[in-house]
């Protein structure tokens, strides 16, 4: 690895509608400090048709081959859930620093097995938690670091996704791994409250200590996971946050790709943030008379999420950046993600606290 050019294989494409947009970023040369090496998918047609669409110099034959590349400095991690343990374990023992898909793990045992494996070899685990380089969202934490709706009192994150949707590879209809305990470890509530887990926290500034959960098969009754989940969080700020995700809507409503809504209310003001045709977020507060409108067009309305964020992994490994988001992170996000499912099993209230979760009657 020179000073300023990581050389980055790809380790799986089971995340789909993550790794094509940042491999088409890197490859139109707006993360110039990258450079590709190769890829690594047990569908070897597809691992070579992705190399040969993004520039990439090969396809292994094997997971071993990509560990045992002198010419890797850097490792996209999109496999299954499942397999994220055993990856980045096996990416820190060869020296290679990782960028992960989210979630970072089936468990947090899991997660905490592999934390320990990066920090004792010494490289970067990341997460791609995409969602905080989102334009509204970045404004929004700006403008409550600024006070402009006082003290955060409540937040409500939500999304109506249709199971048809999330699919294993883009040629395909069916969600394979998503659908599969073994693999994805959950379903609909996990898939997209994985990122709301971490965004409270990104945006709020305080951490979770307890939560309650009621997770469900309310319409794909055939499926060994769940389409539908809602929670409620309490942080150690005061504030109480309610996160919904499903599986279960019937279609999309506008040509977006997510039907997102989040709304925090301060003691002063709120921020609104909608994902319809483009994000728009609608402000009121101090110093804002009546209600200020933002609306985010081009490439701002979502895709520059998978640039910022490889210019950020970067930084970090190039350039010894320490704010970003970390292993830990990604284990904070989860640990609320397990506490729910276990609060909806158990019909009580999880806490939160110290390095393990124990539960209340």
């Amino acid at each position: 690895m020179s000073k300023n050019k990581i050389r980055v294989a790809v380790l799986g494409l089971h995340n789909h509608y993550h790794i094509y947009p940042m491999a088409h970023y890197i490859s139109q040369g707006d993360v110039p400090e990258i450079v590709w090496a190769g890829i690594y998918d047990e569908r070897t047609q597809q691992a070579h048709q992705f190399a040969r669409q993004y520039g990439l110099r090969k396809a292994y034959e094997t997971r071993e081959a990509l560990f045992a590349d002198p010419e890797v400095d850097a490792v996209l991690v999109m496999s299954d859930t499942g397999a994220h343990e055993q990856d980045v374990i096996d990416c820190a023992r060869h020296g290679k620093h990782v960028l992960l898909d989210k979630p970072i793990s089936i468990t947090t045992d899991q997660a905490e097995r592999m934390i320990r494996a990066a920090d004792e070899a010494g490289v970067v685990l990341m997460m791609a938690y995409l969602i905080r380089y989102l334009p509204p969202y970045i404004r929004a934490r700006q403008l409550i670091e600024e006070g402009v709706i006082g003290k955060p009192l409540t937040m409500k994150i939500s999304i109506r996704c249709p199971l048809y949707f999330i699919t294993d590879s883009p040629d395909t209809k069916e969600p394979g791994w998503y659908v599969d305990p073994a693999r994805g470890g959950y379903g609909g509530f996990n898939d997209h409250g994985i990122h709301y887990t971490d965004i409270m926290r990104y945006l709020l500034g305080s951490e979770p200590v307890s939560v309650f959960g009621q997770v469900a098969k309310l319409k794909h009754k055939e499926l060994e996971v769940d389409d539908y989940g809602v929670c409620v969080v309490n942080m150690d700020g005061g504030e109480i946050v309610t996160i919904e995700s499903t599986w279960h809507a019937p279609g999309w409503y506008a040509p977006m790709i997510s039907q997102e809504e989040c709304l925090i209310v301060g003691t002063e003001g709120e921020i609104q943030i909608h994902y319809q045709k483009s994000p728009q977020m609608e402000v009121s507060g101090k110093g804002i008379e009546g209600r200020q409108y933002f609306d985010w067009q081009g490439d701002d309305r979502y895709e520059v999420c998978y640039r910022d964020c490889l210019n950020d992994f970067v930084a970090v490994v190039t350039g010894g950046k320490t704010d970003y988001v970390s292993g830990t992170d990604g284990w904070k996000a989860l640990r609320v993600i397990e506490g729910a499912y276990r609060s909806s099993e158990s019909g009580s209230l999880v806490t939160l606290t110290g390095e393990k979760e124990g539960e209340t009657a």
